[in-house]
């Protein structure tokens, strides 16, 4: 039997995280016909089914979740190895990975990626925006040294990951409510009880790590009297923003959000006592960071950054 090599493995899991042969394709910068039969030598190699083809994408096998697994490890393994060897060679100390949540990508990320090119004027600084859910999965694997995230509550994210992660808490920001212009007489501060008759546009939950959704769960439970009549999900926060510019409802915003405003927006400060927002840096406990990403902790801890 031949052996498997590195690239198939790659590619395997290429289609499993793409959840299409199409999709994986693209991302390979390769033919789909080149990659089917790379898979289906996969297949013959060991001698069994690794993904099932059904009209809604493929699904790995029992094997191939196995086989899925294997090749998570391998990059990691790669990465790893990767990274030290640069050390050691003294190309890598001034190097950073990092996910960074999209909310926080408009001011908050480039202020401290800015503060750390002014320590490593030659740094190799690269940027993930991936969902949280997919940042939070490229961090255990190793694909990056850092991920800096927002959630509702920190805590929770600690007590999910620990020891696992190291977590810090780097920053906290109030929030302002989106409105479409038709509100524009309201009074600003706004309560929010004066919306209770509008739509809310409310993200939906997530599993990995507490975000809005979770914020408006824990509000309305402890304060009913502020609930709205109607809510809608959306697919994001940044899905809201259209809807809320087309006149189909009102959105909570961190103030990490971007200052600029979309047409057909206003916003205004809330009256109403709420909990704060967070941004969160997390990074492998069982893994080194290098100098440049161990710096970039440093800025985003101190001070801890509160914007209001």
């Amino acid at each position: 039997m031949d052996l498997m090599d590195t690239r198939q493995l790659l590619y395997f899991r290429a289609v499993v995280d793409n959840g299409s042969f199409t999709h994986a394709a693209e991302s390979l910068d390769m033919t789909q016909p080149s990659l089917s039969l790379s898979i289906r030598k996969l297949e013959k190699e060991l001698n069994a089914q690794l993904l099932s083809r059904g009209r809604s994408g493929v699904s790995t096998t029992e094997a191939g979740d196995y086989v899925y697994e294997t090749a998570v490890k391998v990059d990691a393994l790669l990465s790893e190895t990767q990274r030290h060897i640069s050390e050691i060679t003294g190309d890598k100390a001034s190097t950073v990975s990092l996910a960074s949540g999209a909310i926080l990508n408009w001011e908050f990320t480039p202020a401290a990626l800015a503060e750390l090119k002014r320590i490593y004027p030659t740094a190799n600084i690269s940027l993930d925006d991936a969902e949280p859910a997919t940042a939070i999965k490229h961090l255990l694997d190793g694909q990056v040294d850092l991920a800096l995230l927002p959630t509702s509550d920190p805590k929770a994210f600690i007590r999910r990951y620990s020891p696992e992660l190291t977590v810090h808490q780097v920053a906290t920001f109030d929030y302002s409510v989106a409105l479409p212009q038709r509100l524009a007489e309201l009074e600003s501060p706004v309560s929010l009880a004066e919306l209770k008759k509008e739509t809310w546009l409310v993200p939906p939950r997530s599993r990995e790590l507490p975000e809005l959704a979770e914020f408006y769960h824990d509000l309305w439970n402890s304060r009913p009297g502020l609930k709205p009549e109607k809510t809608q999900e959306v697919a994001s926060l940044n899905s809201a923003i259209p809807m809320v510019s087309s006149g189909l409802g009102v959105s909570i915003v961190p103030n990490c959000a971007p200052t600029v405003q979309p047409h057909g927006i206003i916003t205004r400060p809330i009256a109403d006592d709420l909990p704060r927002y967070y941004a969160i840096v997390a990074y492998r406990t069982d893994r080194e960071l290098t100098a440049a990403a161990q710096d970039l902790v440093d800025i985003l801890r101190s001070p801890q950054r509160t914007l209001a």
